[in-house]
């Protein structure tokens, strides 16, 4: 139990200034969006659009560098010093990546709630069109759309640096954005982040969030092969 303890206690440590930074990035966003006076449904579908980068830059910054160790103030190249040493520990492999998993997951939950929160407060008009189980139904549809990414950031994590990871998730990620583009709008995870959300079509985007939560867990599996056979 106490190496479990020290495993959370140290994701925590790794990935609290990411979580900061995302919190920062949403309080500066809604923030430009109140005070510029958004107050029609049809400008706040620009505010949505800040949804959807949430949901697509969020999750690579808070997946961490899988079970490997990353420096807390930066992403780095290489291995860091405390890797081996984690790897040593009493603890599997699968162990080790679900509690990376798990802290990212849960900050990227947060990040969520707190926007979700913060749409909700600052722009009021939406109570006259939505009402509070239409935003937690955003809430989840940000949640599953972004699960899918977190994934694919986990799977990175498993054979990159954390430098490098980074550059690939956030490249990965505009590569999706182009692809699913030319789709169907069914199955796009960022529209359904952004205008075809719950809070502008009042539906939830089914076929979007299970595609998303059915590849988040294909790759978390393929993530975890990966890190079972790897040599660090």
């Amino acid at each position: 139990m106490l190496w479990h303890q020290m495993l959370w206690h140290k994701g925590w440590l790794e990935t609290r200034l990411r979580l900061l930074f995302v919190l920062v990035w949403e309080a500066l966003f809604l923030g430009f969006a109140y005070f510029r006076g958004v107050k029609t449904l049809t400008a706040f579908a620009a505010v949505l659009i800040g949804g959807a980068s949430l949901g697509a830059f969020a999750p690579i910054l808070l997946a961490g560098s899988g079970i490997k160790t990353q420096p807390p103030f930066q992403a780095s190249k290489g291995l860091h010093g405390s890797t081996l040493f984690t790897l040593s520990l009493p603890v599997s492999r699968l162990r080790l990546l679900a509690v990376r998993a798990g802290i990212g997951w849960l900050e990227l939950l947060v990040a969520i709630g707190m926007w979700c929160g913060g749409v909700w407060f600052l722009f009021p008009f939406l109570k006259a069109t939505t009402n509070g189980i239409e935003t937690l139904e955003y809430a989840g549809t940000l949640l599953a759309c972004a699960s899918g990414l977190y994934s694919a950031s986990l799977l990175l994590a498993a054979f990159l640096d954390d430098l490098w990871r980074l550059y690939g998730g956030f490249v990965a990620s505009g590569v999706l954005w182009w692809l699913l583009e030319r789709f169907p709008p069914s199955v796009n995870i960022f529209e359904a982040m952004s205008e075809r959300s719950p809070l502008m079509v009042h539906a939830l985007p089914w076929t979007a969030m299970g595609l998303s939560l059915a590849s988040a867990a294909a790759l978390f599996l393929v993530a975890v092969r990966v890190v079972r056979t790897s040599e660090y």
